[in-house]
Formats: structure tokens, sequence, C-alpha cells
């Protein structure tokens, strides 16, 4: 499982590196708000990277789950 997350992380890199490329190319970047958002999600990869090494599948599994059924009427209302 963890070998499908690696691949699936390494595509987002190489999406999120191109589409960056682009918006840096023609000045779309607001690099305060580039750091206002990308630190803390920085801080989000790492502590979800340890909590997924030290949880069992099962769990990880179940939070999903879980996750996704509270999240799914708020974007079938307003997505």
């Amino acid at each position: 499982m963890l070998s499908a997350l690696a691949a699936a992380q390494a595509q987002s890199i190489v999406i999120a590196t191109a589409g960056s490329v682009g918006y840096l190319a023609h000045g779309g970047i607001d690099w305060g708000l580039a750091a206002l958002v990308g630190v803390p999600e920085l801080a989000g990869v790492l502590i979800g990277w340890v909590v997924a090494r030290k949880l069992p599948t099962r769990v990880l599994k179940h939070a999903l789950v879980l996750t996704l059924l509270a999240v799914a009427p708020y974007l079938a209302l307003h997505g």
C-alpha cells in the first residue's frame, strides 16, 4: 500500500511542478499567499506521514471513509 501512495505522491509532484512553472512564467504567484498555505501544508504532510506509518491500515481506511462521508454532504450542496 505504501508503494501505491508513493507513486501517487510522485505523480502529484510532477503535476504541481508543471502548474507552478506555468504560473511562475506568467507572474501569477502570490509568494506571501504561497508561504501562508505552503508552510502549514508541509507540516501536515510530515505529520500525516508519521501517523500513516504508525497506524494500522485498517484504521486509516476507516478514518478515510468517515472523512469522506462527513465531507460528502457539503460537496453535494456547495460543490
